[in-house]
């Protein structure tokens, strides 16, 4: 019988293999994969979720062989096609394998000089020799120089050959170090490195046929009639509302979960699931530990339905009207939750600034405390004073921690949210106002000043914007920034050193003075390409065109300008112009921007 009537036994089969065994074979994915698609929240949640595993094994002093008895940790099922003269392809699991792969990357460049850190065995994880060629794990030819830029360099820019999912890539490198757990570090970095390569656990599923490789694929993602957490809240809470009034809170409900899908979060999340976590963590939650499967905090977040059932008496449910008086404080919430996304949305910086830079931040955890803060029936008046209060305290936390170098990721920032979730429950707009007044988040002095670098780019953008909105608003010019599309942070010297050997012996002391806050302004991409080169002497008669925080640089700025002159001497901030710009002219900026910060905030 000829070799083609042979008719192929399909075959499958499966085994646990730890992350270290399952990236020491090369993958690629066929042309008709999915695009690489994860958010932030995503990245953050699978950070926050991998520290606290390993955090809750490792203890001080311990050696990087007490790793071998720590827990495993799973992360699911990765479906494999075989190939026989070919890197075989993965049908379910490349989003992780990406993901896993840049923080590989990441680890790599961050940590590689602690010693112990297990250099060779990371990077035979990320890329390593194919029968003589070198690959990467997953290997994938429209990804690669992006790849090999983060591998070699620890950074990307795209360029317009790449797929919109490189830069999906290179934002999510990025978001490592915001994401990252500041608990993990030089300490026990070489531990964690070790059981990421030994823990991490994936069942491999694989199968000679590319066919019922799909097979596998839809049945273990298909859900059949599953009910989501939503839905059995929702039986939940019919089943104890007397039969006359069913269809009524039916629909109600119904609708309300109809307007929370609608809401686009940042993350693949549902808002109309996130909606009853942030709800009920903020408003009701006692036990607000994150590191206890058993306290509110953690089973909120994993089965908020069950906790409902659970915490009757805590959410005063008895009769049927309790439980339709919950339902309706639910409604009322969801929808105060729904506003504060809609007014995100607008951009609208005349009414809801604060609120908008928090977002630019990528903060995700400002909703949480807002609808905390909110009681139920508040009037519509309130719920905005109190949004407004709130959102400008988050604004200055994210921004002294941002002047500081601190962290502003989730995992640096849920504990102290949420207990401060718990202290402004139930206040009115007064008791919030002198709760905020005492800085109730611990907050480090402004102290020293910013200097920019690859990881905090994005937020020192934002950190400028926010400066050049306050000056812009209080002098009657508010046209927040980052509502334009292309703004840049832009360098106030010209990248040459050779100009500046009067003041700095060194090129590397010249870059550090460079980067500091104090030579640093927003401004458009179209200004950065025509004037990036120029001396200052051209760039501040150009400065005078652009925002005013550029402008005040400018002598012209000083004269016939009465909105920002009496801004300039009631406020008592030292602006001055500058006909040249050197190393003290930095410094001094640096001072004004820190001065700008904290007499908005005074």
């Amino acid at each position: 019988m000829a070799k083609d009537n042979i008719t192929q036994v399909k075959t499958v089969d499966s085994k646990c293999f730890s992350l270290a065994q399952l990236f020491a074979e090369k993958y690629t994915v066929d042309f008709y994969q999915r695009e690489y698609v994860w958010e932030k929240k995503q990245l953050e949640d699978l950070i926050n979720d991998l520290s606290s595993s390993f955090l809750k094994c490792w203890k001080s002093g311990d050696s990087t062989s007490n790793v071998r008895s720590y827990d495993p940790y799973f992360m699911g099922e990765v479906v494999i096609s075989l190939k026989t003269d070919e890197p075989s392809a993965i049908i379910d699991g490349q989003q992780r394998i990406t993901t896993f792969t840049l923080l590989l990357i990441y680890m790599l460049h961050t940590f590689k000089h602690v010693a112990g850190f297990p250099t060779g065995d990371i990077e035979r994880a990320i890329y390593s020799s194919d029968y003589g060629v070198p690959r990467f794990n997953l290997d994938i030819d429209v990804r690669r120089n992006c790849m090999l830029g983060l591998f070699n360099n620890s950074t990307y820019n795209p360029v317009e050959e790449d797929k919109q999912h490189v830069q999906k890539i290179v934002d999510r490198y990025n978001d490592i170090a915001e994401c990252w757990n500041d608990k993990i570090d030089d300490s026990n970095i070489a531990s964690f490195a070790y059981w990421i390569l030994g823990k991490i656990v994936f069942s491999k599923v694989w199968t000679n046929s590319d066919d019922f490789a799909y097979v596998i694929f839809e049945t273990m993602n298909d859900r059949g009639l599953s009910l989501t957490h939503v839905e059995m809240l929702r039986s939940y809470l019919l089943a104890n509302i007397d039969a006359g009034k069913r269809d009524y809170c039916l629909a109600k409900f119904d609708k309300m979960i109809g307007k929370l899908s609608l809401i686009k979060l940042t993350s693949k999340s549902k808002a109309e699931q996130e909606f009853f976590k942030v709800y009920l963590r903020g408003h009701y939650a006692e036990d607000l530990s994150q590191g206890n499967d058993l306290s509110d905090f953690v089973r909120i977040g994993n089965a908020f339905h069950r906790w409902v059932r659970d915490n009757e008496s805590l959410l005063s449910l008895s009769s049927s009207n309790d439980y339709v008086e919950f339902l309706n404080k639910i409604v009322y919430f969801a929808d105060k939750y729904g506003k504060i996304y809609t007014y995100i949305a607008s951009r609208d910086a005349s009414k809801y600034f604060y609120l908008i830079v928090n977002s630019d931040y990528g903060f995700t955890l400002q909703t949480p405390l807002i609808l905390a803060a909110i009681k139920y029936n508040d009037s519509d008046t309130v719920v905005e004073e109190k949004i407004q209060l709130v959102s400008k305290y988050i604004t200055k936390v994210l921004t002294w921690r941002v002047w500081n170098h601190w962290m502003i990721s989730q995992s640096s920032l849920e504990a102290p949210i949420y207990d401060l979730c718990k202290k402004i429950r139930d206040l009115d707009v007064d008791g919030i106002k002198a709760l905020l007044a005492t800085d109730p988040i611990n907050l480090p002095a402004l102290n020293n000043s910013p200097t920019l670098n690859q990881q905090n780019k994005r937020r020192i953008k934002v950190l400028l914007s926010l400066i050049t909105e306050i000056v812009a608003r209080e002098s009657n010019e508010s046209d927040y920034i980052l509502n334009k599309s292309d703004i840049e942070v832009e360098h106030i010297w010209s990248d040459h050193f050779d100009q500046h050997t009067d003041e700095f012996a060194t090129k590397d002391e010249f870059d550090n003075v460079r980067n500091n806050i104090g030579d640093l302004l927003v401004l458009p991409k179209s200004f950065n390409a025509s004037y990036n080169d120029a001396i200052y002497s051209i760039k501040v008669q150009q400065y005078f065109s652009q925002n005013i925080l550029a402008q005040t640089l400018n002598e012209k700025k000083y004269t016939n300008n009465p909105g920002f002159i009496k801004f300039k001497n009631t406020s008592g901030l030292d602006f001055k112009s500058y006909t040249e710009f050197k190393r003290l002219s930095v410094s001094e900026r640096a001072d004004l921007y820190k001065a700008i910060l904290e007499w908005n905030w005074k």
